[in-house]
């Protein structure tokens, strides 16, 4: 239950996403930077030592959104390993190469339907893996903006009006920039309810924004643990950004703003 963009850039890219979850789950705690294999990574947890989006030294970003519009093959009643363990399992990758061979020996049995997007900055392509809870298949796309949208409701619906949201907001001056991205992922258009991007719903609510900026030189998460349309405290969790060839990682650093 969630809303990505991804916004391209030449080698540069902005990534957002809205965590739409049981509002019992709580907001997850606060994006830190690890080392897995000798790669520093960011990002949140879900208080169960997964999460739900996470970006690398590489400028590499992964998000994972629930699949709902699937027919699910697990057993009824069978405790399902968490899907938000598939992100720390991959982002070490350095490249979109390393993390085909990642996949190809990745176990998702019994895991419940997901898909993951991938951006690789390096190599200007942007990835989507869907897991139906029986096979894994994959589809590459253009280096373009796009968006993805989940509803625990129906993931159609939610694509039709949450899409039809963003369609309207590429007209505005400001189209593509962060402050432009931040107003979309906190639009009540068509709400505030189940459908509109920021979720509202008796016991489902966006309950964090999370923001990567991939430049050149930096790759900086801005964290927002609560709903977008609060306009409450931002977090900010920098690192260098270096070459998937240099094994140093850069200086790291966080804050408040």
């Amino acid at each position: 239950m969630c809303t990505l963009s991804v916004i391209t850039r030449n080698r540069d890219y902005l990534f957002a996403m809205n965590r739409d979850e049981r509002i019992v789950r709580g907001p997850g705690t606060l994006p830190e930077i690890h080392e897995i294999n000798g790669t520093a990574a960011m990002y949140p947890g879900d208080g169960a030592r997964g999460t739900w989006i996470a970006a690398n030294q590489d400028g590499i970003a992964l998000a994972l959104l629930n699949w709902n519009d699937v027919a699910r093959n697990c057993i009824a009643g069978a405790r399902t390993p968490s899907r938000g363990r598939v992100i720390p399992a991959l982002i070490d990758s350095r490249s979109l190469s390393h993390l085909h061979e990642e996949l190809g020996i990745s176990n998702f049995e019994g895991m419940l339907p997901f898909r993951l997007v991938g951006v690789f900055p390096s190599e200007r392509e942007i990835w989507e893996w869907r897991w139906d809870s029986t096979q894994l298949v994959s589809a590459a796309h253009v280096w373009q903006p796009r968006h993805w949208f989940s509803s625990s409701l129906s993931d159609k619906q939610a694509e039709s009006l949450r899409g039809r949201a963003c369609r309207d907001a590429l007209h505005e001056l400001d189209a593509g920039s962060v402050p432009w991205l931040r107003t979309l992922h906190r639009s009540h258009a068509g709400g505030p309810g189940p459908f509109s991007l920021c979720v509202h719903r008796d016991d489902v609510k966006t309950l964090s924004y999370s923001e990567v900026i991939v430049t050149a030189g930096h790759i900086r998460m801005e964290h927002l643990p609560s709903s977008p349309c609060t306009m409450a405290q931002i977090h900010s969790t920098e690192m260098q950004r270096v070459d998937c060839a240099d094994p140093a990682a850069g200086s790291l650093s966080r804050s408040a703003v």
